[in-house]
């Protein structure tokens, strides 16, 4: 290939660009801490409670729906990945901690809905929830530390999450 055509060819690539040393660590320990954090809270919760991580998720969302949300939206909303959403609502519906309704004005669709067992168990496990997110997460963190970590990824999940169902406001 002659050197006019490659120069010609590489003015065509967008230049892309690559974080700094600094920068990468940092994103690393974000993505290594999150899975890591997930995991061990997966794991305790399944073992305090009996309920995977996943079904908190869904008892979370559907504790702010007291008439329920259609799976859809609760799809929208959960944070862990949609992929096997209704066999996970099959699951708690078979153990009691949701149901299946129609809602009235549309008989193709239906709303999951918590149960009163389900809403016991929800306070079950936040409480051993918030037990680990104290023990695992935030013990380990100054008051300045988490304001730093608070400002800094409200900017990266307004750039990457749009706003709507499903963003934590706490």
């Amino acid at each position: 290939m002659s050197e006019q055509l490659r120069s010609g060819l590489s003015q065509l690539k967008p230049s892309l660009s690559s974080p700094s040393p600094e920068r990468l660590r940092a994103w690393r320990l974000v993505f290594e801490s999150a899975l890591a954090l997930r995991d061990v809270l997966d794991r305790e919760l399944e073992r305090d409670v009996g309920i995977p991580l996943r079904w908190y998720d869904v008892l979370v969302h559907l504790e702010d729906a007291p008439r329920g949300l259609r799976m859809k939206d609760l799809a929208k909303q959960i944070l862990f990945s949609k992929s096997g959403l209704t066999r996970v609502v099959d699951r708690m519906e078979k153990t009691g901690l949701v149901r299946r309704v129609h809602p009235k004005d549309d008989r193709r669709s239906y709303l999951v809905v918590l149960t009163d067992d389900g809403r016991e168990e929800m306070v079950q496990a936040r409480r051993h929830h918030r037990h680990g997110i104290e023990e695992h997460f935030a013990r380990y963190l100054s008051d300045a530390d988490i304001k730093a970590l608070t400002r800094a990824f409200e900017k990266v999940i307004d750039h990457a999450r749009p706003p709507g169902p499903g963003r934590i406001d706490e």
